[in-house]
């Protein structure tokens, strides 16, 4: 009998909201620098690029110009004709955040922008890179600033690489929004660094589970086994002749501890009673592709991306999420603070003391 994927997996009790006062704090401060910025730079990871989209960001940066970089592009199998289809008009990358050609790709877009502004900003072309936690924004940054300032410094000033944007394997490393960067000399291109920001809840348990996979939330949030499990059943759906684990398996499953076990016997971890550690060669097993150290190790963590939706079924899922986010208590206070238009210019809306000194500030900025 031919080996038959599963095509629903359980709806585990799981907690789905992971959103923390500096990400409150983080989407308060794009409000504030919003006017000042003339473009942003959204990141989301490639390996579960509908599961990284954040829909609060087009309220906090309402009307501003936007380009999609999907990083992580060396991890992921997503295709870009696929992509092509779901944008349509809108301006999007692949990238690896460590690329020093990616980085070129980008700052030519970034110079390309700053050209098309007559007169040219007087303060340099400022930019805003966002995205959900973990997706690797510090670590283009530090990309960005290595491959155009450093190298415009001149003959005999050091031009060793240095970070200006901390970086790490867990998502909350950046925790605050950096005073502005600059990315270039010639021309002058700025940016601001920023925290990940995660929804205040998302719609279901595997949206959660994708983004752990990816790395947005901690590794001690979602029990290894059920995080395994999703692994297991996002890769059968992928490929259901099992060839994404035939390392330690000959044959395609769906029982998960049939996995681990053989994961555990081909390490040689296997206890004298046949007994093995399980959330350890679970963790191991979801570290393995997450981290994607070996090329074989490559794929993709959403369901939608996995059975190439349609765009018109992408639409309905993102004004779906919208929908469910405007219903939430963090929308509703950006809303007071913003106005229904989300540029912050309307009247009718409820200003703190913190909120006019920053309309006097941006009101100066642009004198």
């Amino acid at each position: 009998m031919s080996f038959v994927p599963r095509r629903v997996f359980p709806d585990y009790r799981l907690p789905l909201s992971n959103f923390k006062g500096h990400h409150q704090k983080a989407l308060t401060r794009f409000s504030y620098l919003a006017p000042q910025v003339d473009l942003v730079l959204e990141v989301r990871d490639s390996r579960a690029p509908i599961s990284t989209t954040n829909v609060l960001f087009d309220k906090v940066l309402a009307k501003k110009e936007k380009i999609v970089l999907y990083s992580k592009k060396d991890l992921s199998v997503l295709k870009p004709d696929l992509q092509k289809k779901w944008h349509g008009n809108e301006k999007f990358l692949f990238i690896d955040a460590r690329s020093n050609r990616d980085a070129k790709s980008i700052l030519k877009l970034l110079e390309e922008k700053y050209d098309t502004m007559y007169p040219p900003p007087p303060l340099g072309l400022r930019t805003m890179i966002i995205g959900m936690p973990n997706v690797g924004k510090s670590t283009l940054v530090n990309t960005l600033r290595s491959v155009g300032y450093v190298n415009q410094l001149p003959k005999g000033v050091s031009s060793k690489k240095r970070k200006v944007a901390r970086t790490g394997g867990q998502p909350g490393v950046t925790r605050s929004t950096s005073e502005v960067i600059r990315l270039s000399k010639d021309p002058d291109i700025l940016v601001y660094d920023t925290p990940g920001v995660f929804l205040p809840t998302v719609k279901d348990s595997e949206t959660m589970l994708s983004l752990a996979l990816v790395g947005c939330v901690h590794n001690s949030f979602i029990d290894p086994i059920i995080l395994a499990d999703y692994l297991l059943y996002v890769l059968n759906l992928q490929k259901p002749n099992g060839k994404c684990y035939q390392y330690y398996l000959n044959h395609p499953t769906n029982d998960i501890h049939e996995l681990l076990y053989n994961i555990a016997k081909k390490r040689g971890k296997l206890r004298p009673d046949g007994g093995y550690d399980e959330l350890g060669m679970a963790n191991f097993w979801v570290d393995t592709w997450r981290q994607a150290k070996d090329g074989r190790y490559k794929g993709l963590f959403d369901k939608e991306a996995i059975l190439e939706i349609e765009t018109s079924d992408l639409r309905k899922l993102i004004n779906e999420e919208k929908s469910r986010v405007l219903e939430t208590g963090v929308y509703n206070r950006l809303n007071d603070r913003l106005g229904e238009d989300g540029t912050g210019n309307s009247s009718n809306r409820k200003r703190t003391a913190k909120d006019r000194e920053f309309d006097l500030r941006n009101q100066l900025f642009k004198l």
